[in-house]
């Protein structure tokens, strides 16, 4: 199988009625519509999903993705071929994966060469305070 036809699936989590986290939900409505551009062949074998689960912490799991230790949002992963390649659910990096991931799109770039710095920049230790959720998972029991 050849790289343009395996197929990338991006899954972002996020609360969509979470307004603490309206930054983080706007960089992922750019990257949705982004994600739209025409790249030629490479467009046909990329997704994004968005997966909105329960609020009430103690029922996210069974609706949460496989791939995530815990079931605290926002969370990001990709796959390749259903392989999982990268997973965060620290904010600070999916913010950045975000931003970069904008670029790149609108630049066009092939599957490959975003899936690759997708996973470097989901290995990396990025911390961005400011684009942390305020809310804490222990006090108010969400995440």
């Amino acid at each position: 199988m050849t790289d343009s036809m395996k197929e990338y699936v991006l899954t972002l989590v996020q609360h969509t009625y979470c307004t603490d986290c309206a930054t983080l939900k706007n960089k992922i409505a750019e990257v949705y519509i982004l994600s739209g551009l025409q790249r030629g062949e490479q467009s046909k074998h990329w997704r994004v999903q968005l997966v909105s689960p329960p609020w009430d912490r103690n029922k996210r799991r069974r609706e949460f993705p496989a791939g995530f230790s815990d079931v605290d949002v926002p969370a990001l992963k990709l796959e390749i071929d259903g392989r999982l390649v990268a997973a965060t659910q620290a904010p600070g990096v999916i913010s950045a994966v975000l931003a970069k991931l904008k670029q790149m799109l609108t630049e066009r770039l092939s599957n490959e060469h975003m899936a690759s710095e997708i996973t470097n920049l989901a290995h990396s230790n990025i911390k961005l305070e400011d684009d942390t959720c305020p809310l804490v998972p222990e006090a108010a029991n969400v995440g």
